[in-house]
């Protein structure tokens, strides 16, 4: 073959070759673009219904939210007139009722858009009944009510929160009328948003701040300041001895006649002092405290034993102390009295000492 035919040859080779990118290149575009027209209208329907079914689904959550903003806003102006139980459930109610809402709108937020914007409404909302709740409670010495089914915190070991003064009560509850009017408005733009969306889902009108002026800082002052004096939410003190066990027991009398506040033991070495202290006021009480004493009565010269026990007794709660061991011998007799360090404020004295005579028969 000659030179110059090869040459022409390679020549068209070459300019195929070239030209085979740009068809590539243009059925790869053709096959995009009809990709994107096919999928264009499918994700309409597919967006719509997307949309409409949040809207049906947070739809029922504006209502209960609705529900829970009338509730907090009827609490906000009720609460001086409240007993302390009643106002701790109340409490408990919205902010439970709040927290269960912003769950259920966590769960649906798919992505970070218009659903997820939804559910940081509702999660402030429910911080703002949580911060209300805590301030009200850190300024009477309210302790939220246990939940059914949940473990209970011993008794023994409850510490009581610091209290809080009128002033700093309502700054955390005017903190939380910030954040729920921040909400309020995060709200209006969520619904305006969505209504614009493919769908055109439609939200209920949500706000838990109907009147600003009850928020402001002076309003929430004087609210807080009668919460404060009200004598129905006012505390009270009322510990108890409700058990006093003495082991060994007592026996019965040989002549079948007791004597009054005199009990006759068997011979015994030790007496065993077991205590039951309940706590039937209003308030914790942290620091309680009960003093133990044993004292011998001979001919001559007294001898006396004390002993103290401490304990942490929640508002409507009863705690077992450790038990108390004194040394005794038979044949001896004492005054036992066992007293309760009686609270500040506490104005009901019965049932916080008890006194009895000990009589240790002889050994046989």
């Amino acid at each position: 073959m000659s030179p110059l035919l090869t040459h022409r040859r390679s020549r068209r080779r070459s300019r195929a070759r070239r030209l085979v990118v740009p068809v590539c290149a243009l059925v790869v575009a053709a096959v995009l673009i009809g990709g994107v027209a096919r999928i264009g209208p499918r994700s309409g329907p597919f967006r719509t219904s997307v949309n409409r079914s949040f809207g049906a689904q947070g739809a029922v959550l504006v209502d209960l939210s609705n529900a829970t903003g009338a509730s907090l806003r009827r609490l906000m102006g009720a609460m001086p007139d409240q007993g302390r139980q009643a106002l701790q459930v109340d409490l408990d109610d919205v902010t439970a009722q709040a927290g269960d809402q912003a769950a259920r709108a966590a769960a649906l937020a798919s992505n970070g858009g218009v659903e997820g914007r939804f559910a940081t409404v509702l999660a402030d909302r429910a911080q703002s009944a949580d911060e209300v709740r805590s301030a009200i409670d850190g300024l009477l010495g309210l302790r939220p009510l246990p939940v059914p089914g949940a473990p209970a915190a011993p008794a023994t070991g409850a510490a009581a929160a610091a209290l809080l003064s009128s002033t700093q009560a309502t700054d955390r509850i005017a903190a939380a009328g910030r954040l729920l009017a921040q909400a309020d408005r995060s709200y209006q733009v969520v619904r305006r948003s969505l209504a614009t969306m493919a769908g055109h889902a439609r939200l209920p009108t949500s706000r838990w701040i109907t009147t600003a002026s009850t928020w402001q800082i002076g309003a929430l002052a004087t609210q807080v300041d009668l919460v404060a004096a009200s004598t129905t939410l006012a505390a009270v003190h009322q510990l108890g001895l409700s058990v006093v066990q003495i082991t060994p027991p007592a026996v019965p009398s040989p002549t079948g006649v007791a004597t009054p506040g005199v009990s006759v033991l068997s011979p015994t070495q030790t007496v065993v002092l077991s205590v039951v202290l309940t706590n039937d006021g209003t308030v914790d009480e942290p620091h309680a405290s009960v003093t133990f004493t044993l004292t011998r009565l001979p001919t001559g010269t007294t001898t006396t034993t004390t002993a103290r026990r401490a304990a942490s007794v929640l508002a409507g709660r009863s705690v077992s102390l450790a038990p108390v061991t004194f040394a005794v011998k038979p044949g001896n007799s004492y005054q036992l009295t066992v007293a309760i360090a009686v609270p500040a404020g506490q104005t009901v004295a019965a049932g916080t000492t008890f006194e009895e005579g000990l009589q240790i028969s002889p050994s046989t």
